[in-house]
């Protein structure tokens, strides 16, 4: 579903950004918060299988489509891109009722795959899906958005990305948390009732959807792998390898993201022997290749998968899969037996690239 009214806000604002970018550099720009649709939920088989929540396709950035889901925040309906690789709701300040909550933490910063990078204290918010009982979590009250050094001319240097500004309102991320970021609290699993202790979520275009407690008669076709425990107890994303071609076998924790604007990523702190050095935060090589991955026992193949290797500060490897490459892939996170499932709807993809 692609909404029209967000085709008025790219119209409006694509001008503009356009003229501050080759003139001045980047111009403050004002843009209309992003209007939160209707949310809607079906019990399957009166509740046995799951409940089924439809989620929307948008365009962002460099018109790449992207999964949104309404929420409350607060009691304010806001919308948010559904990103299974971070974990936490982020949400622009400015997107929500009051002009000011307390915050719980330092200022943090995530860095996006696009060159923005996010930045604002923790506070707690009341959240809810639908009309359930509003619970408490910890999220990050985004009050700057801007680009990483090492990427001046990204997507946000008029202040608002796609995620954070015209489309969404910020990220509901819903993924396990990543080794160097526990700025906020996994929404779903703290839903009333254990409802999102475990949930699938189906992110083809065609029909995406978030189906929470699914039942075992539905989530029996998944190959599952332990999630990885930090001391902290936080279930952290398994580790897993990639042959890219007869160019690199590279193994790292594996990031299943529908927030990723790459097919997919590679993200290493030292640079291959077949490409040329570069600066942390730098694209290194971007090409199209075949692809063999691995997890746990489970195993895909992306035969003319386009690959983006980046060079990342020391320890921060990540092998991350985007949604373009999880257009035939199901993801099951179960929190309640620490575990990821993986379920594809054929073994070998052939992108022809």
């Amino acid at each position: 579903m692609f909404l029209s009214s967000l085709r008025g806000r790219l119209a409006a604002a694509s001008a503009p950004a356009l003229v501050c970018a080759l003139l001045l550099g980047g111009c403050a720009i004002k843009i209309q918060t992003p209007v939160a649709p209707p949310t809607k939920a079906t019990l399957i088989n009166d509740g046995k299988d799951g409940l089924l929540i439809p989620l929307h396709v948008e365009r962002a950035d460099q018109d790449h489509a992207r999964l949104g889901l309404p929420v409350q925040l607060d009691g304010k309906p806001v919308y948010l891109a559904l990103d299974t690789g971070t974990q936490g709701v982020r949400v622009l300040s400015s997107a929500l009722p009051k002009s000011s909550y307390p915050g719980t933490g330092p200022t943090t910063t995530l860095n996006i795959a696009n060159g923005a990078m996010v930045s604002g204290p923790t506070a707690t918010l009341p959240f809810s899906l639908f009309d359930n009982q509003p619970i408490n979590i910890t999220a990050q009250t985004v009050n700057q958005v801007r680009c990483q050094p090492t990427a001046k001319r990204c997507f946000a240097q008029d202040g608002f990305t796609g995620e954070f500004g015209w489309a969404f309102s910020g990220l509901l991320g819903v993924g396990a948390q990543a080794s160097d970021d526990a700025c906020c609290s996994a929404p779903l699993p703290s839903l009333p009732a254990q409802l999102g202790q475990r949930y699938l979520v189906h992110p083809n275009f065609s029909q995406p959807y978030l189906l929470l407690s699914p039942s075992t008669e539905l989530s029996n076709r998944f190959t599952m792998t332990p999630f990885v425990r930090a001391t902290s107890g936080a279930a952290q994303w398994p580790g897993g390898c990639v042959q890219i071609s007869d160019k690199m076998n590279f193994c790292a924790p594996v990031v299943f993201a529908t927030g990723g604007t790459e097919m997919i990523r590679i993200e290493t702190d030292i640079t291959p022997n077949w490409v040329d050095d570069d600066e942390v935060g730098k694209t290194l090589t971007q090409g199209n290749y075949d692809v063999a991955l691995g997890v746990g026992t489970w195993r895909h193949r992306f035969n003319g998968a386009q690959v983006t290797v980046v060079k990342v500060p020391k320890g921060g490897n990540r092998i991350v899969i985007g949604l373009a490459a999880l257009q035939n892939i199901d993801l099951l996170f179960d929190f309640k037996n620490n575990q990821l499932g993986l379920w594809a709807k054929k073994d070998v993809e052939d992108f022809g690239l």
